[in-house]
């Protein structure tokens, strides 16, 4: 902050200094110029002087008849009066052409007095004398001649000499008054700072308190600089951040031990719910195998109560024991720590023996020793019985189904019996007495389409035709739906090799058909959407053009969509939502569609349609409308209303092409016409010269690469002229392409093919080379242009992290000044590389380069993204520039422009002044820059050169004119 204060009263003394030395150099230029115009003054007094005395000489020479008369002493008293205003005009001022004149008047003066000495001298007679007086007068009158020459050259000196003092004057006041008037305004901008940098780290603090005491914990500050106020700022920020963490972590652990204390509760609540009822019996021990619970189950199976039991062992109440048993899994468990199982026969109270299945899980304490054990006791006598008779019965398949998930058949032939396993049944979901041992239950339970099939295939087998059956088949399960089979089997035969008997086996191979499916499903879908992509777009296509060469009447048409401003869309809100918005476009472009046609995305936000079998092109061209009206419609995501619209291109077969390759690209060339197209028709139907475009772009870009090689590119400069004085304050480079065949090639036909191309780049750095070089020579050239800029556009694609090494290279290259190179970004350029913009923008207001907006109002701006960046000028682009005179609206536009410039600490260029009235309007809205062809069309470096020499332009003349006019 001290340094702030040290450099704002030093800036305030270098502008009163500065104000000073003008002033006093002014006014000694001003009083050098009244002393010269002083003497001149002087000097033409004595000359009026010495044409007097020749007048009175010339006079009294008239009057005089003869030598004796009695004037000749007064012209002897005039001659010595005459010589003596001739030496003054000699003493009194000094010139090479003062001095030639006063020498050629002394010389006449010495005649003069001679003759006329000698007339008064001379004793001859009256026409002798009449002839001397006469020669008198004639030396009089050549030197009266001479001295009026000189006094009316010296008035026009003295005239010349006055007029042009008398502006000196007046240049004086006005630049001593604007000197005084700056020298205020810069000292009051000074004090203004200062007292802002002072108060708004107050006013943040003073809030951040507030905020903080209003219960907004962890508010933080946002000044940031490297004063004492930032570093205040900076450990508040700290502090602030510091309490919110320890109150947060506070908060987190208050409300985790009141979750632990409400789940310790529910776990005891629900424990005791679960152990009351369990139907099996359920107890616990502690570590002296001593009962601490049981349920009523446990008390049940040995018929006591609850209070008999609890505190006593278990070989006390089960065996009548004294001692632990031998074995015990309760003791086991407390050993090992693990839980264990064991199956024991165990006598029921009733003295009948039984099987139980017992299991124990040791509980530990916080120590990590197990305290208790829960042991849970289940009656398996009726499980035992029931796993011996299914041991039994699966010996019987045992060769058949060892290992195997099959569903097992066996077919006698003979009665007609089959008998199906109860994996085949449960395959097809039922029990194992839900179906008889008939053939029907397994043929009728076969899908239509594949009954037929598998009839064959098995009667083939029976009859020796094949080695095996095998057949993969559908079959109806029991709730209503299909699933996928292979069945498999072989024949038995008897002696004369006719079957008796297949046996086989039944796979479900559901999964297996779904993953089949599914993969040729996701090979020729698009996974986000689920429709076609482009491989089965194009096979269908092809099927198409099929059809049409085989039926002459056939007609179809492809529509290729893409999606207006998608990614903006996917940028601005995310990719989900425009995930979600695909999903949404390709439902409401299925519900155009009729039955056989096919929608297809191609990837991105690229869709294409196929209508097949069309009585006329208006079909299409009606399905196209009514694709875009729905796709106008609003789509819900996420509670926000989201608006799309596509650009559509139409190809129909009836063009000539027959390949499916070809009709796409011609759908695709019809739709960026669509895309391009400026008026309300956002569809294009294909026509030959759209191809022809196509094939010429594609030359324009080789020629392209070419010119970058060739070096076929020049630059234009036009001038920027400043409306305070008319001095010209920089110039805007413009690149011109001269095309060895086809000449002058406008940059609107060939910047946008760059660009897209990549070569923007490439032609961007040429230009901004050859800008700098060609400026730095001028200033070489003509120092007293040394203030001269330069303006440079840039594209968007050279927008990168290494165009700040690129400007460097250049400026140190071609030794330009860093404030002589402006660059010229669009709005709109700004604000879609927000992120990337505003990073490259600070490093180049640190190198001093700097920064104008160009086409401003034609783009979408927001004005705190505009405040923040190091913008130094705003051009309004030239479309407002020649509305301005349309209407008061369109002046109120410009105006408004001119004053948020203003108000930003901005200046404004005004670019495309044609007319004069655009310049009187302009110049009355304070605007300090106009750019136009009413100054300058766009001059190549020699022809400029002119302008740059005279250094202004005469803006007395256009406003004159304008005046005139009104």
């Amino acid at each position: 902050m001290k340094r702030k204060i040290i450099l704002s009263l030093l800036a305030v003394f270098v502008f009163f200094s500065i104000g000073a030395g003008i002033a006093v150099l002014y006014t000694t230029h001003t009083a050098s110029e009244l002393n010269r115009v002083i003497s001149r003054q002087e000097v033409e007094q004595l000359r009026r002087s010495l044409v007097i005395n020749i007048l009175a000489v010339q006079a009294d020479l008239n009057a005089v008849n003869s030598p004796y008369s009695d004037d000749l002493d007064s012209i002897v008293k005039h001659v010595a009066d005459l010589e003596e205003s001739v030496n003054k005009c000699f003493s009194c001022h000094y010139s090479p052409q003062l001095y030639e004149r006063i020498t050629g008047i002394q010389s006449l003066l010495k005649d003069y007095e001679a003759s006329l000495s000698y007339f008064i001298t001379s004793n001859a007679g009256s026409e002798r004398t009449l002839k001397q007086r006469n020669a008198v007068i004639n030396i009089g009158r050549s030197l009266l001649e001479m001295t009026e020459e000189m006094s009316h050259k010296g008035n026009l000196v003295l005239d010349a000499g006055r007029d042009s003092t008398l502006l000196e004057i007046n240049s004086v006041k006005t630049v001593l008054v604007s000197t005084m008037v700056v020298t205020l305004c810069l000292g009051i901008i000074v004090a203004i700072i200062l007292i802002r940098s002072l108060t708004r780290p107050m006013r943040e603090l003073l809030n951040a308190t507030k905020m903080i005491a209003s219960g907004q914990i962890g508010y933080t500050i946002s000044y940031r600089d490297g004063t004492e106020f930032g570093e205040l700022a900076q450990h508040f920020n700290a502090m602030s951040t510091a309490i919110k963490d320890r109150y947060e972590k506070i908060e987190r652990e208050v409300s985790q031990y009141r979750v632990e204390e409400e789940a310790r509760v529910k776990s005891e609540n629900f424990l005791s719910t679960v152990f009351d009822s369990i139907g099996d019996p359920f107890c616990i021990f502690d570590s002296n195998c001593k009962i601490v619970k049981i349920n009523d189950a446990y008390a049940d199976r040995n018929n006591m109560v609850v209070d008999e039991i609890v505190g006593k062992t278990c070989y006390e109440i089960i065996h009548g024991r004294s001692d632990i048993c031998e074995n015990c899994i309760v003791a086991t468990t407390f050993k090992s720590r693990k839980a264990c199982t064991a199956d024991k026969l165990m006598l029921h109270h009733d003295g009948s023996p039984r099987c139980s299945e017992i299991y124990t899980y040791p509980i530990f304490n916080t120590s990590g020793d197990v305290s208790y054990v829960i042991e849970y006791t289940k009656d398996i006598t009726d499980r035992k019985k029931a796993e011996e008779d299914i041991k039994k019965r699966e010996e019987r398949y045992a060769l058949a189904v060892r290992g195997a998930d099959d569903g097992l058949w066996d077919w006698d032939l003979e009665s007609h019996v089959v008998f199906y396993s109860p994996r085949w049944k449960s395959m097809l979901g039922y029990e194992e007495n839900e179906l008889s041992n008939r053939p029907d239950e397994w043929f009728e339970r076969i899908h239509p389409d594949d009954r037929m099939q598998v009839e064959t295939d098995i009667n083939a087998h029976m009859n020796g035709h094949s080695p095996d059956f095998i057949s993969e088949h559908r079959m109806m399960n029991k709730h209503g739906s299909y699933r996928w089979v292979l069945s498999r089997g072989l024949s038995v035969c008897d002696t004369s090799a006719k079957a008796f008997r297949i046996v086989g086996t039944m796979t479900d191979i559901t999964e297996r058909k779904k993953a089949e499916e599914q993969l040729i499903f996701d090979a020729l879908h698009d996974s986000l959407t689920g429709l076609p992509n482009r491989a089965l777009f194009m096979d269908r296509l092809g099927h198409a053009v099929e059809r049409e060469k085989r039926n002459s009447k056939y007609m179809f048409a492809i529509l290729f969509l893409d999606m207006d401003r998608f990614k903006v869309l996917n940028d601005s809100m995310g990719h989900t939502i425009g995930d979600e918005l695909l999903v949404a476009i390709s439902k409401r472009l299925e519900e155009c569609l009729r039955p056989g046609d096919t929608v297809a995305r191609f990837g991105g936000d690229e869709f294409a349609i196929l209508i097949e079998a069309l009585g006329s092109k208006g079909e299409a061209i009606f399905i196209a409308e009514r694709v875009q009206e729905k796709l106008s419609m609003p789509f819900l995501l996420h509670g926000q209303e989201v608006y799309s619209s596509a650009s559509i291109g139409i190809a129909f077969s009836t063009t000539g092409y027959d390949q499916p390759e070809h009709l796409l690209r011609n759908a695709d060339l019809a739709m960026y016409h669509a895309k391009s197209n400026d008026d309300n028709q956002r569809f294009k139907i294909f026509d030959t010269g759209m191809y022809a475009a196509a094939v010429a772009l594609l030359q324009l870009e080789t020629d392209l690469r070419q010119a970058v090689k060739q070096n076929e590119f020049m630059l234009h400069y036009q001038p920027i002229i400043s409306m305070k004085d008319g001095r010209i304050e920089g110039l805007e480079a413009l690149i011109r392409w001269q095309h060895p065949v086809q000449g002058f090639i406008p940059p609107n036909e060939f910047i946008s093919t760059a660009e897209e191309t990549g070569l923007i780049i490439e032609i961007g750095e040429w230009v901004l080379h050859e800008a700098c070089r060609q400026l730095t020579e001028w200033h070489k050239q003509y120092p007293a242009v040394s203030h001269l800029s330069v303006s440079v556009n840039i594209s968007s694609k050279q927008l990168l992290p290494t165009m700040i090494n690129q400007i460097r290279h250049v400026l140190h290259e071609t030794g330009i000044a860093p404030e002589c190179l402006v660059l010229e970004i669009t709005e709109s350029m700004i604000m879609e590389n927000a992120k990337l913009a505003a990073p490259l923008l600070s490093q180049l207001k640190d190198m001093n380069v700097k920064i104008h907006i160009d086409d401003f109002g034609t783009g979408y701006s927001s004005l705190s993204y505009l405040h923040q960046f190091p913008v130094d000028v705003l051009k309004i682009d030239r479309s407002f520039v020649k509305r301005i005179g349309d209407s008061e609206d369109n002046l109120e536009i410009v105006r408004a422009i001119i004053n948020l410039a203003h108000s930003l600490n901005m200046r404004v260029i005004a670019e495309g002044v044609e007319t004069e009235e655009q310049l009187t309007k302009l110049k009355a809205l304070d605007c300090e820059y106009m750019q136009g062809y009413l100054f300058s069309k766009p001059l190549n470096g020699k022809d400029i050169e002119a302008l740059i020499q005279k250094g202004r332009i005469d803006l007395v003349t256009f406003f004159t004119r304008t005046q005139l006019k009104i």
